[in-house]
């Protein structure tokens, strides 16, 4: 909950006579894109006060969250590029639709791996290097270094909303022979953004891990807590949820139910379903089971989408999980065409659709695709 600041300053304009309470003016800032605040933070030491306050992020986010975006990230012409479009825009269209592209975010280099948005920021890796962006004010900040000589890591990104910070986990796994015996995640590190660490110098810090296991999914972040699959050693046997929670920085089990297991890259993959935790075996079959996490609880989900081999042909569309209304989404790897295409599946109505991204497939090659993603006002 948003609280009521105290204080009302006032904000004069150049006629004397003129006032704008500081309340109306954040009332007003707020319901901006953040393509509009990049541009108004310049204009005075004030409106840079008000749109980097905590306050302020914290309302434009409360708003936010209602007008969740599809966010498109793909690489072009050896740059990658961002877009994003409403969620309630394009599974609410007609059966076969399309939606122009508008290339006017500020690329990042070309060979950065992308992980799902968490609070409005992205977090990007190559190698032992680290990003952390944000898509909706086009800036971006890259972390120091990972202390490590290792090139297998494995790197997850949550927030912590009590202390008010962002922090990128990173585990090594040593490269070993095929003959040499299962191996585990060592030397895990965290980075933190925000909260007290402004204060001081950040750095990675070493922290302990008590749960042995060997990362297997990308993460998903939902209340403090970052969840991804994984397997009790590299012999990819034992499979587990892992649970970091971020402001605590320890390492829980999370049991999957009996029988149900984490497959190799791609097979398995931890979904949104409408603001909890799932995990999608083989989706991009269209005929799959989806085990939704909620308060410590497997639940089963059988889908199967009507027409899926008219629907998508040769592709392999995978499931990327359900939005608020309980639509599933599909979407592909790779771009085919002129079009990337969107599949959205309404269980309840059996109602399918088809709708297309113009300008996303020309010269366009890998596409990756997040659900809920919000836009947010931190300038990095």
């Amino acid at each position: 909950m948003v609280k009521k600041k105290e204080n009302n300053q006032q904000i004069r304009e150049d006629d004397s006579s003129f006032y704008l309470p500081q309340d109306l003016v954040e009332k007003i800032l707020a319901n901006l894109p953040t393509k509009s605040l990049v541009k108004l933070i310049v204009v005075s030491k004030l409106w840079s006060s008000i749109i980097r306050s905590k306050y302020f992020i914290d309302l434009y986010l409360k708003r936010s969250v209602t007008r969740p975006c599809f966010l498109f990230t793909f690489r072009r012409d050896k740059r990658r590029f961002f877009h994003s479009i409403s969620q309630e825009a394009a599974p609410s269209s007609s059966r076969t639709s399309s939606f122009p592209l508008s290339l006017d975010t500020r690329p990042l280099l070309l060979g950065y791996n992308v992980c799902p948005p968490v609070r409005g920021l992205i977090f990007c890796r190559h190698l032992d290097k680290v990003v952390i962006s944000n898509p909706s004010t086009g800036q971006f900040l890259v972390l120091p270094k990972l202390k490590t000589k290792r090139k297998q890591i494995s790197r997850f990104f949550g927030y912590d909303p009590i202390e008010d910070e962002y922090k990128v986990l990173c585990m090594t796994v040593l490269q070993v022979s095929y003959n040499s015996g299962p191996v585990v995640s060592e030397e895990h590190q965290v980075f933190t953004l925000g909260g007290a660490q402004k204060k001081k110098a950040a750095t990675w810090r070493t922290i302990a891990c008590k749960l042995p296991h060997f990362p297997a999914t990308n993460g998903l972040c939902f209340n403090g807590v970052v969840y991804y699959g994984a397997w009790s050693n590299s012999d990819r046997k034992g499979s587990l949820i892992v649970a970091f929670n971020v402001r605590l920085e320890d390492f829980t089990l999370v049991k999957l139910p009996i029988g149900v297991e984490i497959y190799k890259s791609r097979d398995s993959e931890l979904v949104n379903y409408q603001r909890k935790v799932a995990l999608a075996n083989h989706s991009y079959k269209g005929n799959f089971e989806l085990w939704v996490l909620d308060k410590q609880e497997w639940s089963k989900i059988s889908v199967v989408v009507p027409s899926w081999n008219d629907l998508v042909g040769r592709s392999l569309f995978y499931c990327r999980g359900a939005i608020s209304s309980g639509e599933f989404i599909f979407t592909p790897s790779f771009s085919d065409g002129s079009f990337f295409i969107i599949i959205s599946y309404d269980s309840k109505e059996e109602i399918v659709r088809r709708v297309g991204i113009e300008g996303i497939g020309d010269g366009t090659h890998y596409v990756t695709s997040f659900l809920d993603y919000v836009e947010c006002p931190i300038f990095l």
